[in-house]
């Protein structure tokens, strides 16, 4: 039988159409991402209305807006490789189960964020706060967030090169290397300045984690475009998928390396107008990773 066309009695051939995963179809997808943008956004509201005047007076606001705009654009990702590969689940887990962590990492450090603007916003009403001892476990949730999003973008790497069919040639592997160790040596040396504890913290009390996932998420995000960069020059097909991945790649690399010299006064720029800048451009950039999923990055072989 394998090979054979399976058909009816009248002898109309059956053919079977590819199930979505978890059976959820199209519009369940929109819906379940239009619910998670609205949470997302919501929850970060509550960490910017209480300081919205301090943020407004420092020049900080416009960055914080944007920074809320490329956090909805992780849940884009998911949604759209779940709608351009229905098989999914079954074919291409690894890739779903990284977007996924890497959708569900932006609404823990969301709601971690939440937390604390619900502090913040009954102490300036005078009342004593029921949030204060809520504080550790959003600490501890905001920093699990971000480590599920470092395996996250692990896991979506090592699901894009599995895909792999075509070896890049040398001189592009010794390009993309050359340039992906230099980006790696400015984004972690811009974490210098959480080594350090800040005036009158005991070192005990000093939060080593937040550098040392920091780190591994710059590490993480150097594999992917590793994976994308050499895949895209070797010329693995859907080529325009992969061409979109790689210049959102080559936008998150640069908005990497020019935001780690911003912070270290390497540039001498306006910190509050440059930030804002860099993230209209990363959004730009994440809406071309978007495009590309949704052209077939990852996806089944068989047009669905």
């Amino acid at each position: 039988m394998d090979g054979a066309t399976l058909t009816e009695l009248d002898g109309t051939p059956i053919v079977r159409r590819p199930r979505r995963p978890i059976g959820i179809g199209r519009t369940a997808v929109l819906a379940i991402c239009a619910v998670a943008i609205a949470v997302d956004v919501a929850l970060r509201l509550l960490f910017v209305l209480p300081v919205w005047s301090d943020f407004a007076s420092a020049g900080a606001l416009p960055m914080t807006l944007t920074s809320m705009v490329a956090g909805v654009v992780t849940f884009l990702v998911p949604a759209a490789f779940l709608l351009r590969s229905p098989d999914a689940w079954r074919v291409r887990r690894m890739l779903l189960v990284g977007a996924l962590l890497g959708a569900g990492a932006e609404l823990a450090r969301s709601a971690g964020a939440a937390v604390s603007g619900l502090n913040l916003l009954q102490i300036s009403s005078g009342a004593d706060s029921t949030w204060r001892t809520l504080m550790p476990a959003a600490d501890v949730v905001n920093q699990l967030g971000s480590l599920g999003g470092v395996v996250g973008t692990l896991l979506f790497a090592v699901g894009l090169a599995r895909l792999r069919e075509r070896s890049a040639t040398r001189s592009s592997r010794g390009v993309v290397a050359v340039a992906l160790v230099g980006v790696g040596l400015i984004g972690l040396w811009g974490l210098r300045v959480f080594v350090s504890p800040p005036a009158g913290v005991q070192v005990a009390d000093w939060a080593w984690t937040v550098p040392a996932v920091l780190a591994a998420g710059i590490l993480a995000a150097l594999y992917r475009a590793w994976v994308i960069l050499t895949s895209w020059s070797a010329g693995e097909a859907p080529r325009r998928a992969w061409t979109w991945a790689a210049a959102a790649t080559s936008i998150g690399l640069a908005t990497l390396a020019i935001g780690n010299l911003l912070t270290l006064g390497v540039i001498g720029l306006d910190a509050g107008l440059s930030f804002t800048v860099l993230g209209v451009v990363g959004i730009g950039g994440g809406l071309l990773f978007v495009a590309a999923v949704a052209d077939g990055l990852g996806a089944s072989r068989a047009r669905e």
